[in-house]
């Protein structure tokens, strides 16, 4: 399919353009014919590996971490099916517990579901209605369950409202009653500056994909890589903890997409800021109610997941297509899907808050021009002018 040179791309959350970087530096390393298996005694797999091994280096420096500490893996998935494999087969016989954040990646929604038919115990714990966290609640359950091994399960990121959790006071409150913390952080990586160290989290995940690098390459970062036992068996690879020959233009890729990741937070994201809230507001003064979920919490640049009530979303997405404006209904796990969105209604809204999500998120390059675009494209997809009121409105969605 032809994209329209002018095309609006705004499910950047869903998966980021390969960066101009990474199509370089891959264009440089198949032209020299730089193909071989890393793990070959030969001069061309010593020297790749040494190239994997550089990338681990400078990846483990940018989120201040050891580099022993960093396995790279397939993507988010397969790390956080290692972490639930790892917990359970550890724990199995002590009563494990998971407490998790009612709004998780359905990844890790049902990894808690395929343990707990095993014998997990698995407990799920509230939010506001911006999206954060409920400590109070959290608090109550780690000293409800202080003996028992227990993980906790939090995305740093939502992966639909952007929204950003306080992941430092959660740890601390974790490790005050000896708890493990696992963080899905496949949206913070690559979107704003992350150090894990100072986190305090024991297990983190991300996925190349997700910051510009390529599809089927991430990592899985653990805080002590010796307690860990792999998921994929194999020749070695990894230290031993995840079998197959390395993806290394994928890692190379995750280096890359990385570093020019961290030149751009240098330049901090005021004006970003800014562009999304005239966004925002913009089209709550199009429409009458207009609900952005998270919009009083802190959140990633250029992230907004908004409900629509009374609209048909399905339609929206399919005339802003027509408009080669691309957006979502929310994650790409479940925009195929007809269900209310799991994130809304865990957070207290209503049906029809539910039923009406959409999820924009564009890169920061130039957003204000995409903001504009979307906006003038949703006002054109529903046939109102951009001064509409709310009264007009109903006119056209009934």
């Amino acid at each position: 399919m032809d994209i329209a040179v002018d095309a609006i791309y705004a499910d950047v959350c869903g998966s980021a353009p390969v960066s101009t970087g990474v199509s370089n530096m891959l264009q440089a390393l198949f032209s020299n014919r730089q193909c071989a298996n890393p793990n070959a005694n030969h001069a061309l797999g010593v020297q790749l590996l040494e190239r994997v091994e550089r990338a681990r280096g400078s990846v483990a420096r940018l989120l201040n971490v050891d580099t022993q500490c960093l396995i790279f893996n397939s993507g988010s998935s397969e790390g956080c099916a290692q972490v639930f494999h790892d917990f359970f087969e550890r724990y199995k016989h002590e009563r494990p517990v998971v407490l998790y954040s009612a709004i998780e990646h359905a990844c890790t929604l049902q990894n808690i579901k395929r343990y707990c038919l095993e014998g997990l115990h698995a407990i799920a714990v509230g939010h506001d209605t911006n999206g954060l966290l409920d400590l109070e609640q959290l608090q109550r359950l780690l000293i409800a369950h202080a003996g028992r091994p227990t993980l906790v399960c939090v995305m740093a990121v939502h992966n639909e409202t952007g929204v950003i959790q306080p992941l430092e006071a959660i740890a601390g409150l974790v490790k005050a009653q000896g708890g493990l913390l696992f963080s899905d952080m496949t949206q913070a990586i690559g979107k704003i500056p992350v150090d894990l160290q100072a986190s305090g989290v024991d297990f983190a995940i991300a996925s190349g994909h997700k910051f510009g690098a390529l599809p089927g390459a991430g990592f899985l970062y653990a805080r002590n890589r010796y307690d860990l036992s792999p998921l994929i068996a194999g020749g070695g690879q990894e230290g031993g903890l995840r079998g197959g020959t390395q993806n290394y233009p994928g890692i190379l890729s995750i280096e890359t997409a990385l570093q020019e990741k961290h030149l751009k937070y240098s330049q901090g994201n005021g004006e970003v800021q800014l562009a999304r809230e005239w966004f925002e507001g913009k089209l709550q003064g199009l429409l009458d109610e207009v609900v952005v979920i998270g919009q009083q919490a802190p959140r990633v640049p250029c992230v907004s997941f908004v409900a629509l009530p009374g609209i048909n979303t399905k339609k929206l997405q399919w005339a802003l297509n027509n408009q080669a404006i691309y957006i979502t209904g929310g994650s790409a796990c479940s925009d195929k899907k007809n269900n209310l969105s799991n994130t809304v209604t865990q957070l207290g809204y209503p049906e029809r808050i539910a039923a009406s999500t959409v999820r924009i998120s564009i890169a920061e390059e130039q957003c204000q021009v995409a903001y504009e675009r979307i906006f003038a494209g949703i006002a054109q997809a529903l046939n109102l002018p951009q001064s509409a009121t709310a009264a007009r409105l109903e006119e056209h969605v009934s």
